[in-house]
């Protein structure tokens, strides 16, 4: 093939970026001159080729497609897509991973897809398993050129997380000019706002090319009070003249003031009308404030029978999704040193600031006797709301640098060569407000410490977490021909790679020592080394086949090697027809906060069945409740396995409509799997109230579980299919033309174990949380300088495990219009969820899923851009 300086800088800006579906791409040398043929590469592999064949099937969603919605981040283009079938993280207030954003591939679990940026692997956040995960808020959303997502197993490839598939997000090179981009969005729900704006600027010459951008947004925190499915409430349900705690409430906790009675005798017959027969206590001043509730029962907490305690309306103080302020920049360049070597360099640098409030801290404790709200004149112990402290707020700052220098060779003998050094850093940085000092809490009384201000000042503390992860990456590849077949020239690929991993998590000594109400972890740290290295040959057998196959072997230096396998094959005996067929083996391993990871604490909501049956309270009426759960790290844990085989069909009709068909089944063997506070009390329940891990009071209710990390004992299988279907009509200068593209999931079966421990496989499709159908259409058009587009979303109904409840779908529309000024810039404006429509909600009214259904509501949005 011919290479001029324009098309070397040009091939060169992209670099390693792997572009997908693609049509083939030519450069004229000057006026007269020959087409020149571009190679691309392929997500999936890293040959460089001229054509898109794969056997693979790629999804691509392109940065028009992304300004069609409106959204802004990647996080929220990815959770849109129907591949995202069982919802996705995103930046949750209460949750240590606050600031964080994934993708769920196949609800197979954030860690076990591969994110890239440019085709290369980048470091994962530490407060998503240790850097299991990529946190995607940290990735340029106002840059991106293109994001592929390859819905199939690609080990063979890229080593451990590709299980169940790659997103690699592509980021503009070789631009060439100046463009400014602004907008403004309204929520109608509360007050929240969105802003974003972005920089990009570029130049081109002879022998090389310079990209640079920087993006600014922000969006603001969701509090529970706005919205009705997540406010606190409550009411008397049955009818018999009191609030039973937990039954008839939501978004209320027991910690408030809740007192044990010191002069509590089980022999006197308990009365609802006699406090002195009561375990538990209200305390005095107990009335409806907004904050503090009045006296509910505590039948569903200290047992039947054990009065009454003063609840806390935490959902009516607390943040349910946290906000988000980014500014991240890019930079992409690329210089030829001579006609067959090129150097280039790609960084990008991250910030995100994320805010989440939390309820005044929560924690058992003494209330002095000369509290106003102690009814006995002595000091009690007891569960309280310290709400002379304040609401407990959490700002966390993640910082991201990921820089790639590396070179391309051209060497002879169709020969090139690929070399590159990663270095990639990622620091958070949480800071807790407003926490409880048991600490200066001791001071107080030992030192009988009485003036309010002081007492309050010396209850309060400060949190901090540092956590940080950093990768080190060194990778060859060289690409060559291996002989000539029946169907043209067969190649091959080498590559070999080396890359480093460190991971440090330091908690508050405070906290470590738990000193602290309302906060816990210990600090941690853990490294890996890993080597590995790869080969990869496409065969074009005949006219009509081709071949491709890929195997990688890994060697970690913290708990051993594994070889991934694949090979896929192509077939256009039809014209206008490619069937795809693809088998591959792939591994992932343990993360490192799984492996070595610090002590975390979390509010887990879960049911107690053991204790329901112990107060005579049947399975049916069982409340869903927070309980303090502490999750810790598995050193002892393995690698998990997967199998995956895919087959496909796409057909091309009229040159304007392709339609396609993909057929996946996914097997994951000794996956590594969290054992929630659910699954501990699932336990304790089947074994009478034998699990060690589930710990009580003398009532039999429950004090804290311990969760955490293990190996899956059963294998379990996924199979769904995909299909997808875009088009075009122009109907005439007068009305215009229009694009169409819709695309969808159906789910055949998602084994899991139906109980933790039992040991019995069930299918999850159809039931909460696993609808059997996710689907999107997006309908646009253009004429002259005016251009819409309309679009709907679309997930499926469930039911309950028993089919007794069933949930109806549920679908978003969202809208937008568009006006080009000729050169002036184009004005945007747009409405996501333009029904207002809240997310599906259950029998109680609570959000039916956390993640798989947006709570913002409508978002009203303008946006301008203009390039010069």
């Amino acid at each position: 093939m011919k290479i001029t300086p324009l098309t070397k800088a040009i091939r060169n800006t992209i670099g390693a970026t792997m572009i997908v579906g693609m049509p083939t791409i030519g450069f004229a040398q000057d006026s007269g001159e020959s087409l020149e043929v571009e190679e691309i590469v392929v997500t999936g592999s890293r040959i460089k080729r001229v054509t898109g064949n794969e056997s693979q099937t790629v999804l691509t969603i392109t940065a028009e497609d992304m300004k069609l919605t409106g959204e802004v981040s990647v996080a929220d283009a990815l959770r849109s897509s129907t591949l995202n079938s069982l919802g996705s993280f995103r930046e949750s207030s209460g949750s240590s991973a606050q600031s964080n954003a994934t993708f769920n591939l196949r609800g197979a679990g954030a860690a076990r897809t591969a994110i890239l940026i440019n085709g290369r692997r980048i470091v994962g956040s530490p407060s998503l398993g240790g850097g299991g995960s990529v946190n995607l808020n940290l990735i340029p959303m106002s840059f991106v050129d293109r994001i592929d997502i390859l819905a199939d197993g690609a080990s063979a490839v890229y080593g451990s997380d590709a299980v169940t598939g790659v997103v690699n997000v592509i980021l503009k090179s070789g631009y060439d000019g100046v463009e400014f981009s602004t907008g403004y969005g309204d929520r109608s729900k509360d007050n929240g706002s969105e802003q974003r704006f972005s920089f990009l600027t570029g130049a081109q010459g002879d022998r090389g090319s310079i990209t640079f951008g920087v993006e600014a947004d922000k969006r603001d925190p969701v509090f529970d009070r706005d919205r009705d499915f997540t406010k606190a409430r409550y009411s008397d349900l049955d009818g018999d003249g009191y609030i039973t705690g937990y039954a008839e409430t939501e978004g209320i906790s027991f910690y408030a003031t809740s007192i044990i009675n010191p002069n509590y005798d089980p022999s006197i017959p308990y009365s609802e009308d006699d406090p002195s027969s009561w375990y538990v206590h209200p305390g005095n001043n107990c009335v409806d404030d907004g904050a503090f509730q009045g006296p509910m029962k505590s039948d569903l907490v200290f047992g039947p029978d054990t009065g009454f305690y003063c609840g806390y309306a935490y959902a009516n103080v607390s943040a349910n999704r946290a906000s988000m302020e980014r500014v991240n920049s890019y930079i992409s360049a690329n210089y030829d040193v001579s006609e067959d070597v090129e150097v280039f360099v790609d960084a990008v640098v991250s910030n995100n600031e994320s805010f989440g409030r939390y309820a005044p801290p929560a924690a058992p404790g003494t209330m002095l006797a000369s509290n106003p709200k102690n009814p006995y004149g002595v000091d009690v112990s007891g569960y309280f709301r310290w709400t002379d402290i304040g609401t407990r707020d959490n700002v966390v700052n993640d910082t991201m640098v990921d820089v790639n220098v590396g070179v391309n060779v051209d060497l002879a003998n169709d020969m090139a060569l690929e070399a590159y050094y990663t270095y990639s850093d990622y620091r958070s940085t949480s800071i807790g407000k407003y926490y409880l000092s048991y600490g200066g809490f001791a001071e107080n009384v030992l030192y009988e410490v009485s003036d309010l201000d002081t007492y309050i000042a010396n209850l309060k503390t400060t949190t901090l977490n540092d956590d940080r992860q950093r990768m080190q990456k060194v990778f060859a590849g060289l690409q060559f021909d291996l002989m000539e077949m029946a169907g043209g020239t067969a190649v091959g690929y080498v590559a070999a790679e080396t890359f480093d991993v460190d991971y440090r998590a330091d908690v508050d000594a405070q906290s470590e020592a738990g000193l602290v109400g309302g906060s816990a972890g210990n600090s941690a740290q853990g490294a890996r080394s890993v080597k590995a290295i790869s080969a990869e040959a496409i065969l074009p057998v005949t006219d009509f086949l081709e071949v491709d196959v890929a195997v990688r072997y890994d060697d970690y230096d913290d708990f051993g090697s594994e070889v991934s396998p694949r090979v896929g094959a192509t077939f256009t005996m039809i014209d206008d027809l490619t069937i795809k067929a693809s088998y591959g083996q792939g591994f992932r391993a343990p993360d490192l906060s799984d492996l070595y990871g610090a002590t975390s604490f979390s509010a887990e909501n879960a049911v107690d069945y053991y204790g329901c049956s112990l107060d005579g309270v049947p399975e049916a009426e069982c409340p869903n409740r927070q309980f303090d759960t502490y999750i810790g790290s598995n050193p002892n844990l393995d690698a998990e396995t997967s199998e995956t085989m895919s087959l496909g069909a796409e057909y091309t009709y009229d040159d304007n409509w392709v339609g396609s068909i993909n057929y996946v089944i996914l097997e994951l063997q000794s996956a590594v799997e969290y054992v929630s506070a659910q699954d501990m009390l699932n336990v304790d329940f089947n074994t009478g109230g034998q699990n060690p891990q589930v710990i009580r009071n003398a009532t039999g209710s429950v004090v804290e579980i311990s969760a955490g990390y293990q190996n899956a004992v059963n294998d379990v299988q996924r199979k769904s299919v995909d299909f997808a279907l875009n088009g075009n009509i122009y109907t005439s200068d007068e009305y215009g033309s229009f694009d169409f593209r819709g695309e969808a999931t159906k789910y055949l079966e998602f084994e899991t174990e139906a109980q933790f421990g039992s040991g019995i496989l069930g299918d999850a499709v159809d039931s909460l949380g696993f609808p059997e159908w996710r689907s999107s259409a997006l309908v646009s058009w253009q004429m002259n300088n005016w251009s819409a587009n309309f679009s709907t979303s679309y997930i499926g109904e469930s039911e309950s495990s028993s089919g007794e409840v069933r949930w109806g779908s549920w679908k978003e529309h969202n809208l937008n219009v568009s006006y080009d000024f000729n050169g002036m810039g184009e004005l945007t404006i747009g409405a996501n969820n333009l029904l207002n429509d809240d997310p599906l909600l259950d029998a109680s009214g609570s959000q039916a899923d956390e993640y798989q259904y947006p709570i913002l509501g409508r978002v009203i949005y303008v946006g301008y851009t203009v390039e010069m």
